[in-house]
């Protein structure tokens, strides 16, 4: 039985597309009986803070040097990041803003990827991520159609796969879209958009 962390960003709340998507693809985990624990993260209600001067310089400080404000500083991030150690599933609900990702999932992943926590260098410079063996499903939605745009305008799949490949060693992905949610006459189907989950 696996463990699902179920990220939600969408400001919609119950209106919202991606957290529709997202939401049916955890029902569908848990329905095959998959699923053993869900935690639920809402970005939207809780905003992550953003990174400011102080918190950088805590990032990068050496934990042996750390002071008890420091400490505080990091409770967000090492919230966050025990949320993600401890998920075997991770299921992210997105919308497209500006052809990038939600502005609370930015917030998320600046508060997530650390130096020496989520990756670090070899000795020969080359790059690895410490919470590879997870897996990601990511659920987009947009008011338009990736399919009717030129192909160099979608940022938020890209994006979301790169920094999690770069930054933590977790490249196991499935990606599910709903779009076209800006036309008059939409209906969502998110049975018909997970038949092959």
């Amino acid at each position: 039985m696996k463990n699902v962390l179920h990220i939600i960003s969408s400001a919609r709340g119950s209106r919202s597309y991606s957290q529709g998507l997202s939401s049916a693809i955890v029902k569908k985990l848990t329905d095959k009986r998959l699923v053993n624990t869900i935690v639920e993260r809402n970005l939207a209600a809780d905003f992550p803070p953003f990174i400011d001067r102080a918190l950088i310089e805590v990032f990068y400080k050496n934990p042996g040097t750390m002071s008890n404000d420091d400490h505080l500083l990091l409770q967000y991030a090492n919230a966050i990041l025990n949320e993600i150690k401890n998920a075997d599933f991770i299921v992210i609900g997105t919308p497209v803003h500006n052809l990038g990702i939600s502005a609370p999932l930015k917030a998320w992943i600046d508060q997530l990827i650390r130096f020496g926590v989520t990756y670090g260098y070899h000795s020969d410079g080359q790059r690895t991520g410490y919470l590879g063996g997870k897996k990601v499903f990511l659920a987009i939605a947009s008011g338009g159609k990736v399919s009717d745009s030129d192909g160099g305008s979608d940022y938020t799949e890209p994006y979301l796969k790169s920094v999690f490949n770069a930054y933590t060693g977790i490249t196991d992905f499935c990606t599910y879209r709903i779009e076209g949610t800006a036309s008059p006459d939409f209906r969502e189907n998110y049975e018909e958009i997970l038949k092959n989950l």
